[in-house]
């Protein structure tokens, strides 16, 4: 374990100025902590603000720390030789800020292959509606040091896989991981390596501490995690019995508490004209997400698919054969979801963007005809967008702007 005063005197890089990146940059400027940082595709903004920490050739020194952006791939990386050195002394942003607790602070790990968001919401939300004080932190979308440690909060942390491999000094009270699919093959290669990431969230789980799993990993793998208290719980199992698991409370958790917890960009209902309905799914970056989307639709479903695709990923919707009554394809390179695409027997139209794909909706539907149009792309959106969130505003504003709604 490493305390706040750890990182005190200490020689720390912080490499990788995405959000919490900058977040830790601002951390260790208030708590005047000396460092320097890099990113190998500094914005100019970024650059000016910053200069006089930057350590163009950082891989020269040797660091006692190394904060890491979990995006960065230190594997395949053109300097991975320096980083292989300093294995050891790689940590996250939630490493520090897990220095900060005090025992009057509960901190919660969530993760998994789809869901994560979602799930941290809605025990955030449930552990407000009990009178109990709560933030979420990490992948949801707050760095974690750019959150204030007060004393008596619950802090709830969504971790993906690549947080969970750099991360060495985590302090969870509770842990779960939701469910497990092929995901991030491109970066851990193997499923397996994948999973293992995943179950070491368990590794981090203080000795009273309440961890809870799907139970499609099996217990040989969970072995050395025995003295841990674990519960398991199988794909049939409630939302609501999951977190009474987890949390080890009953919670009376209603439909409107599941509904108000649901995400942007998460099977969100924005806009309907007549009798079309417009889905923006854009968080489905695997195809995993974009079947479970598949059954929340009777009928007339004209589909958009498509990205920047996940190595090792299933491309199969055959089930969702008579649901579905059109599809589009976008992407630079989906050569194997088309080839998956024909193999069974479906009929799609290739137009590379969503730019396109909206306005040959806009020119072939019948609104008299009751349609839904899902933007569930089942891939990342790295190809053509910075990410998912950008991707789902621009297929809503391309919907507004076409079909005449207000934004």
């Amino acid at each position: 374990m490493i305390s706040f005063r750890d990182l005190i005197n200490k020689k720390i890089l912080v490499f990788g100025l995405g959000k919490s990146g900058i977040a830790t940059i601002n951390f260790f400027l208030k708590k005047k902590i000396n460092f320097v940082c890099w990113d190998d595709y500094l914005k100019k903004d970024i650059k000016a603000k910053y200069k006089k920490f930057l350590k163009r050739k950082y891989f020269n020194d040797k660091f006692d720390f190394i904060v890491i952006s979990p995006g960065i791939n230190i594997y395949n990386h053109a300097k991975k030789n320096f980083f292989k050195k300093h294995t050891n002394v790689i940590i996250t942003d939630l490493d520090i800020f897990c220095t900060q607790l005090s025992n009057t602070n509960e901190m919660i790990g969530i993760t998994g292959s789809n869901g994560k968001s979602t799930f941290c919401k809605l025990i955030n939300r449930l552990l407000i509606k009990y009178k109990k004080k709560s933030k979420i932190i990490g992948n949801y979308g707050n760095p974690a040091l750019g959150v204030e440690v007060k004393p008596g909060f619950t802090y709830i942390a969504e971790l993906s896989s690549y947080q969970l491999d750099y991360s060495k000094y985590l302090k969870l009270n509770r842990a779960c991981i939701l469910n497990i699919f092929p995901n991030h093959l491109e970066r851990h290669k193997t499923f397996k390596s994948y999973l293992l990431k995943k179950i070491k969230i368990f590794k981090f789980l203080l000795p009273k501490g309440i961890g809870v799993y799907n139970n499609c990993i099996s217990n040989k793998l969970l072995s050395k995690f025995k003295k841990n208290k674990l519960n398991s719980f199988d794909n049939k199992f409630s939302v609501k019995k999951i977190i009474n698991l987890l949390l080890g409370k009953k919670f009376k958790i209603t439909k409107k508490d599941i509904q108000n917890s649901t995400l942007p960009h998460r099977i969100e209902y924005f806009y309907k004209k007549n009798n079309l309905i417009f889905i923006n799914d854009s968080k489905s970056t695997n195809f995993e997400s974009t079947r479970y989307a598949l059954t929340k639709f009777k009928s007339g479903i004209i589909l958009i698919l498509g990205g920047f695709l996940k190595k090792g990923d299933n491309f199969s919707i055959f089930n969702f054969r008579k649901k579905i009554e059109k599809i589009y394809l976008i992407g630079k390179n989906i050569r194997n979801l088309i080839k998956s695409l024909k193999k069974q027997k479906f009929k799609f139209y290739y137009l590379k963007n969503i730019n396109n794909v909206i306005l040959d909706l806009k020119n072939s539907l019948n609104i008299k005809k009751k349609n839904t149009v899902l933007f569930s792309p089942g891939a990342a959106s790295f190809d053509q967008f910075k990410n998912f969130e950008e991707r789902g505003e621009s297929f809503k504003n391309l919907i507004y702007d076409n079909f005449k709604g207000r934004k």
